[in-house]
C-alpha cells in the first residue's frame, strides 16, 4: 500500500497526521486482508514519513503481532538540535516565519 492519507496535509500535527495513516492502513487491511489473512506489516518512511509512521503505531496496537520490519530514512527522530549551523538555523528561522506549519515546531 502506498500511503495518500496525508499526501495535501503535510503541514498538520504529527500526530494528526499519524492517526490518518493508522485509519489508512486498518481501512486497506479490513478489504485486502479479511479475517486471519494479513500475514506481516512493515512500514517504510523517509524523512517526516518516518515521523508519521512512528505516531501511527500507538493506533495500530491490535495489529502489532503482525508488525515486521520499520524502516526509516533520513528521519529527524531526535530533531535536528545535533546537526544545527548558522546557516540551517536561519533557513529555519525563515521557513517557520513564512510558513506556519505544526509539523516544523
Amino acid at each position: 500500500m502506498l500511503s495518500t492519507s496525508n499526501e495535501d496535509k503535510t503541514e498538520d500535527d504529527i500526530y494528526d497526521m499519524g492517526e490518518r495513516l493508522a485509519k489508512e492502513v486498518k481501512k486497506f487491511v479490513i478489504e485486502f486482508c479479511p479475517g486471519a489473512n494479513l500475514g506481516k506489516l512493515s512500514f517504510v518512511g523517509f524523512s517526516l514519513g518516518g515521523l508519521v509512521a512512528r505516531a501511527a503505531f500507538p493506533h495500530l496496537e491490535h495489529l502489532a503481532t503482525k508488525f515486521y520490519t520499520f524502516i526509516s530514512l533520513s528521519s529527524p527522530h531526535l530533531g535536528y538540535m545535533y546537526n544545527s549551523n548558522k546557516l540551517f538555523e536561519t533557513g529555519m528561522w525563515f521557513i517557520r516565519k513564512w510558513n506556519k506549519s505544526k509539523s516544523l515546531t
